[in-house]
Protein backbone atom coordinates (compact mmCIF):
# COMPACT_ATOMS: atom_id res chain seq x y z
CA UNK A 1 0.00 0.00 0.00
CA UNK A 2 1.63 3.58 -0.97
CA UNK A 3 1.92 6.41 1.54
CA UNK A 4 -0.35 9.46 1.12
CA UNK A 5 0.33 12.91 0.58
CA UNK A 6 -0.87 16.28 0.65
CA UNK A 7 0.25 20.16 0.08
CA UNK A 8 -1.13 22.39 2.31
CA UNK A 9 -3.07 24.29 -0.60
CA UNK A 10 -5.51 21.50 0.83
CA UNK A 11 -6.37 23.90 3.91
CA UNK A 12 -7.81 26.19 1.71
CA UNK A 13 -10.26 23.78 0.37
CA UNK A 14 -11.83 22.36 3.98
CA UNK A 15 -15.72 22.40 3.98
CA UNK A 16 -17.47 24.20 6.16
CA UNK A 17 -18.65 21.95 9.04
CA UNK A 18 -22.69 20.84 9.58
CA UNK A 19 -24.07 24.30 7.72
CA UNK A 20 -22.62 26.29 10.92
CA UNK A 21 -21.46 29.47 9.39
CA UNK A 22 -18.02 29.66 11.26
CA UNK A 23 -16.38 25.87 11.36
CA UNK A 24 -14.60 24.11 8.71
CA UNK A 25 -13.54 20.66 8.98
CA UNK A 26 -12.32 18.59 6.33
CA UNK A 27 -10.93 14.42 6.20
CA UNK A 28 -7.56 14.50 4.62
CA UNK A 29 -5.52 11.04 4.45
CA UNK A 30 -6.32 7.89 5.62
CA UNK A 31 -7.33 4.35 5.76
CA UNK A 32 -10.68 4.40 3.79
CA UNK A 33 -11.44 0.70 3.73
CA UNK A 34 -14.28 0.20 6.22
CA UNK A 35 -12.30 -3.61 7.03
CA UNK A 36 -8.90 -2.25 7.95
CA UNK A 37 -8.48 -2.87 11.93
CA UNK A 38 -7.14 -0.04 13.97
CA UNK A 39 -7.84 2.64 11.00
CA UNK A 40 -6.12 6.27 11.38
CA UNK A 41 -7.28 9.52 9.83
CA UNK A 42 -5.55 13.20 9.17
CA UNK A 43 -7.90 16.02 8.72
CA UNK A 44 -7.77 19.99 8.94
CA UNK A 45 -9.98 21.88 11.35
CA UNK A 46 -10.57 25.62 11.15
CA UNK A 47 -12.36 27.56 13.75
CA UNK A 48 -13.22 31.39 13.02
CA UNK A 49 -14.43 33.66 15.29
CA UNK A 50 -18.08 33.40 15.39
CA UNK A 51 -20.51 31.44 17.36
CA UNK A 52 -19.69 28.65 19.62
CA UNK A 53 -19.95 25.06 17.92
CA UNK A 54 -20.86 21.61 19.89
CA UNK A 55 -19.96 18.96 17.19
CA UNK A 56 -21.71 15.36 18.13
CA UNK A 57 -20.13 13.01 20.89
CA UNK A 58 -15.72 11.61 19.86
CA UNK A 59 -16.92 8.08 19.10
CA UNK A 60 -12.79 7.76 18.83
CA UNK A 61 -9.36 9.10 20.74
CA UNK A 62 -8.40 12.39 18.51
CA UNK A 63 -4.74 14.24 18.88
CA UNK A 64 -4.28 17.55 17.45
CA UNK A 65 -2.11 20.31 16.68
CA UNK A 66 -3.01 24.11 16.33
CA UNK A 67 -0.89 25.22 12.97
CA UNK A 68 -2.19 29.20 13.03
CA UNK A 69 -4.19 31.38 16.04
CA UNK A 70 -6.30 29.63 18.64
CA UNK A 71 -9.21 27.66 19.36
CA UNK A 72 -11.20 27.48 23.04
CA UNK A 73 -12.11 24.59 24.00
CA UNK A 74 -14.47 23.72 26.49
CA UNK A 75 -15.76 19.73 27.41
CA UNK A 76 -18.47 18.28 28.89
CA UNK A 77 -17.34 18.62 32.74
CA UNK A 78 -16.47 22.38 32.18
CA UNK A 79 -12.84 22.35 32.14
CA UNK A 80 -11.91 25.35 29.17
CA UNK A 81 -8.58 25.70 27.82
CA UNK A 82 -7.33 28.31 24.69
CA UNK A 83 -4.81 26.31 22.80
CA UNK A 84 -2.22 28.52 20.59
CA UNK A 85 0.12 27.94 17.45
CA UNK A 86 2.17 24.90 18.49
CA UNK A 87 0.23 23.92 21.15
CA UNK A 88 -1.42 20.17 21.25
CA UNK A 89 -4.78 18.38 22.37
CA UNK A 90 -6.40 15.06 23.19
CA UNK A 91 -9.65 14.30 23.59
CA UNK A 92 -10.73 10.87 24.84
CA UNK A 93 -13.58 9.07 23.31
CA UNK A 94 -16.75 9.75 25.06
CA UNK A 95 -15.68 13.17 24.99
CA UNK A 96 -17.96 16.08 24.08
CA UNK A 97 -15.96 19.07 23.18
CA UNK A 98 -17.15 22.95 23.05
CA UNK A 99 -15.44 25.05 20.04
CA UNK A 100 -14.98 28.79 19.39
CA UNK A 101 -12.58 31.17 18.81
CA UNK A 102 -11.92 34.74 19.66
CA UNK A 103 -10.35 35.54 16.15
CA UNK A 104 -9.29 32.59 14.36
CA UNK A 105 -7.62 28.87 14.62
CA UNK A 106 -6.32 25.91 11.84
CA UNK A 107 -5.44 22.50 13.37
CA UNK A 108 -4.46 19.22 12.07
CA UNK A 109 -6.54 16.62 13.77
CA UNK A 110 -5.69 12.67 13.72
CA UNK A 111 -8.61 10.27 14.96
CA UNK A 112 -8.71 6.35 15.81
CA UNK A 113 -11.36 6.19 12.87
CA UNK A 114 -12.07 5.48 9.12
CA UNK A 115 -12.09 8.37 6.49
CA UNK A 116 -15.31 9.90 6.07
CA UNK A 117 -17.14 10.11 2.90
CA UNK A 118 -18.01 13.33 1.74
Amino acid sequence: MPFQTKDNTERFKIPKYGGISNVYFGDVLGIEDPNTPNPIVGAWFRMEKGEEATPPKYEYDEFGVVIEGEINLRDETGKMATVRTGDVFFFPRGSTITFSSDSYGLAVKCGGRHLAKL
